[in-house]
């Protein structure tokens, strides 16, 4: 059951880092911070991608790390390499869920509305406070994306190296 969880653990990492690094590919796109159409299509591939393959990791990843958190009956503040590792699992859920999730759904709107504003070929001229906007998002995007990837490989670090933090010492006579 341990290694079952244990594998089910490392899908959800794969699934979650693997479209974190989709993502960023599809931003890649050429055209796509000039083009509407091609700024649309990234958004939709993106938000494609968050709802079936990056909330989902998240949420196995979640799920596996509580369930081998009480199948393992280890006191949580009694390992400090696991204090550590599902503080960074719930600072990257609460991230996702309340920044980069609502982010990524505003972009979209904004795309959208520029494509139907502006044609396919840029932005017109009822696209452009949409086109701004959008613009402005994706740097909050990166920088709250860019943190994620950092908690998550912070995370796995963690995890790698957990017989070095090894327990928290008690004062003797406690």
């Amino acid at each position: 059951m341990r290694k079952g969880l244990k594998t089910l653990h490392l899908i959800g990492v794969a699934m979650f880092l693997g479209s974190i690094l989709g993502h960023i590919s599809v931003g890649l796109i050429p055209g796509v911070d000039t083009e509407t159409g091609a700024a649309l299509f990234a958004r939709q591939a993106i938000s494609a991608a968050t709802l079936s393959v990056t909330l989902p990791g998240l949420g196995l990843m979640l799920v596996t790390g509580a369930a081998l958190y009480a199948k393992g009956g280890l006191p949580l503040g009694g390992r400090r390499w696991l204090l550590l590792h599902a503080g960074a699992g719930l600072l990257i859920a609460l991230n996702a869920a309340l920044v980069l999730a609502p982010t990524g759904r505003e972009l979209l709107g904004l795309a959208e509305q520029a494509a139907a504003s502006g044609g396919a070929a840029g932005p017109g001229p009822g696209a452009g406070a949409a086109w701004a906007r959008l613009h402005a998002l994706e740097g909050r995007e990166a920088l709250f994306g860019a943190v994620n990837v950092a908690l998550a490989l912070a995370a796995i670090a963690i995890a790698v190296v957990k017989p070095r933090l090894g327990a928290r010492r008690t004062p003797a006579g406690s």
